[in-house]
């Protein structure tokens, strides 16, 4: 039997991206099994920076639920994670899980590979943000093998599972899963599936997320984009080499130079006014 974790985002109890997991996962076969886990559930404490998790043989010495969630990623098979659109990007508690990817990382050989796919879901055409690309990026920074990705419309609880196209959509995704990948779509990053692109000079694209390189042929139809060479920054060696030399690298410079830094910030030490709220 087949291990499925669905990590959802909302904190609403049968919102549409819970729903929506459930579908995909049904859809990935009889011989899977679901668990679920509700990140608004677990207590997850905002990184404090102090890079003790990049000590080999240390972890992070916050007190929380981040390893149990690390845990239950490790032991499945496949992960599906939903989350809503809130203010044009992914609800926080998925940038709170995301900021702790430093210590997550550090054992990538454990998470490499696994399949992957990611919902979002919105609420207002036209206000999807960035939510999509932000949640595929991160799913990416663990080593997880995005399989599929889709940006589900539905405001109201079970709306996003409402029509025929949108549950067709996520049983796709289900197949996806521990089946064949879905192809980039025309405009979305073929290296990291982004679909934020900067253009520094007419007809020539750059993917925000891992700098892909693409350019743009007006056709009949609409643009037709050539990619260039694909450079992957969630290659596992690349990985590795950022969270595990360069990381690590920085922080003996900063032990080297701590008295120097030290002149530098001194001098913004103190006589500060924090606003904190009262507390009886």
């Amino acid at each position: 039997m087949k291990k499925i974790l669905g990590i959802v985002a909302s904190q609403r109890k049968l919102a549409n991206g819970e729903i929506l997991t459930k579908e995909v996962s049904r859809a990935a076969g009889d011989d899977c099994e679901l668990e679920l886990i509700r990140l608004a559930d677990l207590n997850l404490e905002l990184c404090r920076a102090c890079y003790t998790c990049l000590i080999p043989g240390k972890q992070c010495p916050l007190n929380d639920d981040m390893y149990f969630l690390l845990e239950k990623i490790k032991a499945a098979d496949a992960i599906i994670l939903s989350a809503p659109d809130y203010v044009l990007g992914p609800a926080g508690v998925t940038k709170v899980w995301a900021d702790r990817m430093i210590a997550m990382v550090q054992h990538i050989d454990d998470l490499w590979g696994k399949p992957c796919v990611v919902i979002a879901t919105y609420g207002i055409e036209g206000w999807q943000g960035y939510t999509l690309s932000a949640l595929t990026a991160m799913v990416q920074f663990m080593g997880l093998n995005l399989k599929d990705s889709h940006m589900f419309f539905g405001a109201l609880p079970g709306e996003g599972v409402s029509n025929p196209e949108a549950l067709a959509r996520a049983r796709e995704m289900g197949h996806a899963l521990f089946g064949e990948a879905r192809s980039a779509k025309n405009g979305e990053c073929p290296t990291c599936r982004s679909e934020i692109w900067k253009f520094p000079e007419p007809a020539k694209a750059v993917c925000s997320i891992c700098g892909q390189t693409a350019t743009l042929y007006p056709e009949e139809k609409g643009l037709k984009w050539v990619y260039g060479e694909s450079k992957n920054p969630f290659e596992k060696e690349h990985l590795k080499e950022h969270f595990q030399g360069w990381l690590r690298g920085k922080v003996q410079e900063f032990i080297s130079r701590r008295k120097e830094l030290a002149l530098v910030r001194d001098p913004y030490k103190g006589n500060d006014t924090w606003l904190i709220p009262h507390k009886e």
